[in-house]
């Protein structure tokens, strides 16, 4: 497709301003972005490679097939026995500077670099990103739908957050969910957190149940078309901790902070600032323990990152997160957490899941 030879045509410019022969591509979601396959080949060498000159060829397992017949490149296939490096190395000029992506691991770029000894490699990462960081009209469709899709799997999950029903299956009902609201899957695996659970935040479900009282974050996410969403919520059931109403009044201006604060020109690390300085005069400052937010797409992390040590500035089409949280050890977390694209206006945001206090207060009724 146009839009698939187009990118692959900006990428043959980098690699003509970066000084490389080729960029070689394994990452799924560059296959995704540059010709519209999502190749998930596992341990498989299976690569995309692209010339200075803009022409482009893959390298898969037979098993592969037929998704490289769909990329509209030419391609050739190996299976078990041959020498895939090898194969990949005989396509690349004696004595080429590659420029390579991250996804390709170092059990399939030591082989390589043994059979291309001539060849030199550089980490081709933030060229590719330069690319893929402002997304096109069609690109913010997809990341809306995504979040609508993340709405609706907030609201019908919040109808099982109950005395007695635990953090495991909470997880499962949600990956239930995700189906019924039209994704595939999930973009990741579920962070369901009750009570002192939720002070980490990356916690995993677990055999805890809820019960009365506790704070529940849901942090969750899935598909459209490829691209993501990710939204957190949360709740409180029945009557919450003491320290419960303060934590989250900060963390919602944070939020709410950090949202005003985009528009172009604006530097990440001063979003982020927006965001802890709300939770710093709070007095909660040393539980906000990870940055305000990251890049969505086509992975669920990728850059701009909202963070102190980002200078870089916000362009129209950068799709990012704010999601401030406090985590008192022992105690409780919150999180709140909103998709936003930045927009020559300001932000757009994605989410329109209810977060205010009354809206996330559940009753403890079984």
């Amino acid at each position: 497709m146009e839009i698939f030879e187009h990118r692959r045509a900006r990428l043959a410019n980098s690699c003509s301003e970066c000084g490389w022969k080729y960029a070689v591509l394994t990452h799924p979601a560059n296959w995704h972005y540059f010709t519209g396959v999502r190749l998930e080949a596992g341990e498989r060498l299976a690569c995309l490679v692209i010339s200075d000159h803009g022409s482009a060829f893959a390298i898969a397992h037979e098993m592969f097939a037929a998704w490289v017949e769909r990329m509209g490149v030419p391609y050739e296939l190996w299976r078990d026995g041959e020498n895939a490096h090898a194969l990949l190395a005989d396509r690349l000029a004696e004595g080429s500077r590659v420029g390579v992506d991250g996804g390709l691991p170092a059990h399939h770029l030591l082989p390589l670099m043994r059979e291309a000894r001539l060849c030199s490699f550089d980490l081709a990462d933030a060229a590719i990103a330069s690319l893929r960081i402002r997304k096109d009209a069609r690109e913010i469709e997809l990341l809306l739908e995504a979040s609508r899709r993340a709405d609706r799997a907030v609201d019908l999950v919040r109808a099982h957050i109950r005395p007695g029903v635990s953090e495991l299956e909470l997880a499962d009902t949600l990956a239930r969910i995700w189906r019924e609201v039209g994704s595939p899957g999930m973009s990741f695996p579920p962070i369901v957190a009750a009570g002192e659970g939720g002070a980490e935040p990356h916690h995993e479900p677990g055999a805890r149940r809820i019960s009365p009282g506790d704070v529940v974050i849901v942090d969750t996410g899935g598909f459209c078309e490829g691209y993501v969403s990710d939204i957190t919520r949360t709740f409180v059931l029945g009557q919450p901790p003491a320290e419960f109403a303060a934590v989250y009044d900060a963390v919602m201006r944070a939020n709410l902070a950090a949202i005003a604060a985009v528009r172009p020109g604006v530097k990440f690390c001063e979003i982020d600032r927006a965001a802890r300085g709300v939770i710093e005069e709070a007095g909660f400052g040393a539980y906000f323990t990870h940055r305000t937010g990251h890049g969505v797409g086509l992975d669920i992390h990728e850059p701009p990152y909202v963070d102190a040590a980002n200078d870089g500035a916000v362009e129209p089409g950068m799709a990012f997160s704010i999601e401030p949280g406090v985590y008192l050890p022992g105690k409780f977390g919150v999180r709140i957490e909103d998709l936003v694209i930045a927009t020559e206006d300001g932000a757009l945001v994605l989410n329109r899941a209810p977060k205010r206090l009354e809206d996330v207060m559940l009753s403890a009724e079984a």
